[in-house]
């Protein structure tokens, strides 16, 4: 399979210069390859955060390559980031970043407002994605309403809701407990069953302990100490 993630030499470092400086990744290299689950492992404060926001294009790194699809992205002005970022990647955060005083509907279908697309087709694909994971029957309901596995349900539904080819979940079990961590396994398995390529950083062992991860990447202290394939 090929790549379609690749870092080379990524350094990142945060408050350059200043007193409270801190470096939060120390050439770092990985690549994933297409249709992957990877995970990448490791206590917080070890970088894996910062690597997945640099390989979604949500930051920039401070030196290093950040090739997605054969294409680096690294150097590239904001807008084309802003476009990688739509057409590329759904993003799984792990406070689910939901507007709580929207509907559902309205939630999964905020990525969209900006492309030209009219109602009736956001509509549709928005009822499309909901209905896939089993809370259309919420659409109408404020996210205040919602319990926090129906939360996540629909934070997946919005990362879903543009077709990405690579979906990057942040701590996704942080707040979930056993069976609604189990729950969401199911869907990225599901979802990878589809093509979807799934990189997800976590230090559950619910997620790095299963048998559906076929990467592991472990971090410590901003680097890759080693990494596993199976």
């Amino acid at each position: 399979m090929e790549d379609i993630i690749k870092t080379e030499d990524v350094v990142c470092i945060f408050n350059r210069g200043l007193p409270d400086e801190m470096v939060a990744l120390r050439g770092v290299s990985v690549e994933i390859k297409r249709g992957e689950i990877c995970v990448l492992r490791g206590a917080s404060g070890c970088g894996k955060t910062t690597l997945l926001s640099l390989i979604g294009c949500m930051a920039r790194p401070t030196s290093g390559k950040i090739m997605v699809r054969g294409r680096d992205v690294a150097k590239l002005t904001e807008r084309f980031l802003t476009e990688i970022r739509r057409s590329t990647f759904g993003f799984i955060f792990q406070q689910f970043n939901l507007i709580r005083e929207l509907t559902v509907f309205e939630n999964v279908a905020l990525p969209l407002y900006p492309l030209d697309s009219t109602f009736l087709q956001i509509k549709h694909m928005a009822e499309e994605v909901l209905g896939k994971l089993h809370i259309i029957h919420k659409k109408n309901a404020p996210i205040r309403q919602l319990s926090g596995g129906e939360q996540q349900r629909v934070a997946i539904a919005r990362a879903l809701i543009n077709n990405p080819e690579i979906i990057l979940a942040d701590e996704p079990t942080a707040h979930l407990d056993s069976k609604l961590s189990n729950d969401l396994i199911d869907i990225m398995v599901n979802l990878n069953k589809e093509g979807k390529t799934i990189i997800i950083a976590t230090h559950d062992p619910e997620v790095f302990e299963h048998a559906f991860i076929n990467r592991t990447i472990f971090m410590k202290d901003g680097l890759v100490r080693e990494v596993r394939t199976q």
